[in-house]
C-alpha cells in the first residue's frame, strides 16, 4: 500500500506544535498521516527510514536519513501548516476552505479526496494567493 506523501510545504509548520507520534513502518518526511482523527504531516522520516542515493554509475541503498534523536518507528509531526497533495476531486477551481477528507485502509491514508462518505476529516484547501492550482493538486491546511 502506497503512502500519501507531499510535493511540498506551501506555508510552513510551528516548531512548538510537533509532536512525536510512533509508526507501523518506516515513512518519509511529508507523509500525511492520522493519529486517531488528528491530522498530520511527518516532518521529519522515520527514525530508521532508508533513502537510494545515486553517484555516477553507482547506486548506493541503505543510507539512513531518518530523525537522528527518533527510534526507528517515530516520527516528528507537523501538525499544522499547509502542504501540496495530489486530491481526488479538486480542480484548478477548488475553492479555499473547501473540506478534504482522508481515504484510509488499513489504518493508513491511502489518498485525499473532497469526498465526505466514510471518509475522516483530514483538512481544508488553503492555497496561497498566487498559487497556480493545476488540475488535482491543491494545498491542504491541517490542525483545523
Amino acid at each position: 500500500m502506497a503512502y500519501v506523501v507531499a510535493t511540498a510545504e506551501a506555508f510552513a509548520s510551528t516548531d512548538a506544535l510537533r509532536e512525536i507520534w510512533a509508526v507501523e513502518d518506516e515513512v518519509a518526511a511529508g507523509t500525511a498521516l492520522l493519529n486517531g482523527t488528528r491530522a498530520g504531516v511527518t516532518y521529519t522520516p522515520s527514525g530508521g527510514h532508508t533513502i537510494s542515493k545515486t553517484v555516477g554509475p553507482y547506486t548506493i541503498s541503505g543510507v539512513p536519513d531518518g530523525g537522528e534523536s527518533l527510534s526507528d518507528l517515530e516520527v516528528s509531526i507537523a501538525t499544522d501548516g499547509s502542504y501540496e497533495f495530489a486530491i481526488t476531486g479538486a480542480t484548478s477551481g477548488t475553492a479555499n476552505g473547501t473540506r478534504v477528507y482522508a481515504v484510509v485502509a488499513a489504518g493508513l491514508i491511502t489518498s485525499l479526496t473532497l469526498t465526505s462518505t466514510s471518509n475522516t476529516l483530514w483538512g481544508v484547501v488553503n492555497n496561497p494567493s498566487d498559487y497556480d492550482a493545476a488540475g488535482a493538486v491543491s494545498c491542504v491546511k491541517i490542525g483545523v
